[in-house]
């Protein structure tokens, strides 16, 4: 009769054991879960601030100085249709006959060129002078004189043809033209026919 009795007290606690192991592996695992449910708490908040940083990185390229896409094609050419004489000194040529006008920037009344976005701008001309004229210009940004040059077939009869390029940043508004000089006495004639031809254009580099 003992021995049965120790034999269920034996068994009794054998099941308690096992019980108690069992609910610590639960416990265990409760503790687990809950950490692995704060990590991806903690990931999700971090997924949803990148998201948010997306956004902001999205908005301020719509906002930059040099926007993408069809924007961004600035360009135009144009030249003299006909001869222009006696022009006075400051004055700005008006390069009439307009080839290219991408970005609507160059302004046929004006003679000048409106930077419709701010970037990075190149600008190229010839001025053609004939027999026995002169031809002495400025190429203006804003208020400042980047180059001066000179077309001359003053002293001789045949035409004189000068180039140039300039390199410009512009801000949105920026002006650029060309315009005759003051520092020396000259004919100031530039020809739009013949056998040479007087030309003004640029483009949006970046």
């Amino acid at each position: 009769m003992l021995s049965s009795i120790f034999v269920c007290l034996a068994l009794q606690t054998a099941c308690f054991v096992s019980a108690n192991d069992n609910y610590q592996e639960v416990l265990q695992r409760l503790s687990n879960l809950e950490k692995e449910v704060s990590f991806l708490r903690e990931k999700l908040k971090s997924c949803q601030g990148g998201s948010q940083i997306s956004d902001v990185i999205d908005q301020s390229r719509k906002k930059r100085i040099v926007p993408q896409g069809q924007q961004s094609q600035v360009a135009f050419h144009a030249h003299l249709s006909q001869n222009q004489i006696n022009l006075g000194v400051h004055q700005a040529i008006h390069f009439d006959k307009v080839l290219l006008n991408e970005g609507n920037g160059y302004s046929v009344h004006a003679g000048e060129f409106v930077a419709p976005i701010s970037g990075l701008y190149v600008f190229a001309w010839s001025i053609a002078s004939g027999d026995r004229s002169c031809m002495k210009y400025e190429f203006v940004h804003n208020s400042a004189v980047l180059t001066y040059s000179i077309s001359d077939a003053h002293d001789h009869d045949d035409w004189a043809v000068s180039s140039g390029t300039a390199v410009t940043r512009m801000n949105s508004g920026d002006r650029v033209w060309i315009r005759v000089s003051d520092m020396l006495p000259c004919s100031h004639t530039i020809f739009g026919v013949g056998l040479g031809t007087s030309s003004f254009s640029g483009f949006l580099l970046h």
